[in-house]
């Protein structure tokens, strides 16, 4: 976790932030199932899905910045190794994001089988 978190790089705290008050959210409703607690876990959810789309995007950028000054240090790197590693480490946000976002769906889920046990 702490590897997938270093690789990818300041716009990961975003996503993080946000997916720790989606999963709070989440567990809120799945504890206590009201209805009027849906919108917020959907909207918290909506904003670490769109973070983690900008992270990813935010770290392919950094690639495509740094990448030539990096194979200009290390002339020998073949361009495949430094995009295979770029892309890599770039994808490090959809792991965490998407982790957190299915976490999130299934305690919804848990929450709207405990509303139907309510009812």
């Amino acid at each position: 976790m702490l590897t997938l978190i270093q690789e990818a790089g300041f716009p990961i705290w975003f996503v993080l932030a946000f997916g720790a008050l989606t999963l709070l959210t989440c567990a809120r409703y799945a504890a206590n199932p009201r209805l009027e607690r849906l919108p917020l876990a959907g909207a918290l959810g909506l904003a670490t899905l769109f973070s983690t789309f900008t992270a990813i995007c935010a770290d392919l950028a950094t690639v495509g910045h740094q990448g030539p000054a990096f194979l200009a240090k290390h002339p020998g790197t073949p361009l495949y190794a430094l995009l295979l590693q770029g892309g890599a480490e770039s994808l490090s946000p959809a792991i965490i994001g998407c982790s957190v976002l299915t976490l999130a769906a299934l305690l919804v889920a848990l929450g709207c089988h405990r509303a139907q046990e309510v009812v």
